[in-house]
């Protein structure tokens, strides 16, 4: 099976966004965990940290298919709850 991949772009604050791409079925903690790898941020903390998709948080167990499709970038915002903008 040859699916297409997906183009995701993470943002986080103050840094360049986390750019690559992922099968539909990969789950979105491990979007978070490369993206958290990139900038800088201990992955062990990863369960202090969301990613949200138009204001709304997300799911790690969700999947990058659920959101995205292969014609259009998924454009992510990767929160930590103090954070302004931090939706709870």
């Amino acid at each position: 099976m040859n699916e297409k991949k997906i183009s995701v772009e993470v943002a986080y604050t103050g840094q360049d966004p986390y750019k690559d791409t992922f099968a539909p079925e990969v789950p979105l903690g491990t979007v978070k965990r490369k993206a958290m790898h990139q900038f800088g941020l201990e992955e062990s903390s990863a369960d202090k940290y969301i990613l949200q998709f138009d204001g709304a948080n997300l799911d790690d167990k969700a999947t990058v298919g659920s959101l995205g499709k292969p014609e259009v970038r998924l454009t992510l915002t990767l929160k930590k709850p103090q954070e302004k903008g931090y939706v709870g």
